[in-house]
């Protein structure tokens, strides 16, 4: 379980996370990017925001500035849709599959295995991934008292996968709240 966190810095991270645990910090806008810290308070990966002619484009870095991953948004899509790439791997989709205005459904597909569900509220960061009806990961803002900031647990999925999935999402919700 997630401890509460007395500091208002926007760079502080939780103490007595779990192993598995990150916890993303939004910058001032999703264009500069977010800063993902492991459990122990180490910067684990940070995103850099691009605006292209084509969408939005994110690119996820390790903290010695190998890239590790793009998430790319396409422009004018029925429904939020974003593109995972990573080199050596197929890339992977993640789209928003309901519209319930609180609690929404998104998937992710083709990871290599079964497809993964997110269901919650997405607005507030408190949604979990599932896979073949177990739960593999969470999202919370609920242990986490610091603004623009949530907590990403894995259980079963790939780190990489479920950070950038949480990201492109609070990209949206961004945006949608502008």
């Amino acid at each position: 379980m997630f401890h509460s966190h007395s500091s208002s810095s926007a760079e502080s991270t939780p103490t007595a996370l779990p192993p598995g645990t990150f916890v993303v910090h939004r910058r001032l806008g999703t264009i500069e990017g977010y800063r993902v810290d492991d459990a122990a308070g180490q910067e684990a990966y940070r995103f850099k925001g691009h605006f292209t002619l084509v969408g939005q484009k994110w690119s996820m870095f390790t903290p010695d500035g190998a890239e590790v991953a793009d998430l790319a948004r396409p422009p004018m899509h029925v429904h939020p849709t974003f593109t995972l790439s990573r080199p050596g791997r197929a890339d992977v989709t993640i789209r928003k599959t309901g519209f319930a205005p609180v609690h929404e459904t998104w998937a992710i597909e083709g990871d290599g295995g079964d497809d993964v569900e997110i269901h919650g509220d997405m607005l507030n960061h408190e949604f979990s991934f599932e896979r073949a009806g177990a739960t593999v990961g969470t999202t919370t803002r609920r242990w986490i008292s610091i603004t623009d900031a949530f907590a990403v647990q894995v259980d079963g999925l790939d780190p990489v996968l479920a950070i950038a999935t949480a990201v492109g999402i609070d990209a949206i919700q961004h945006e949608n709240n502008r």
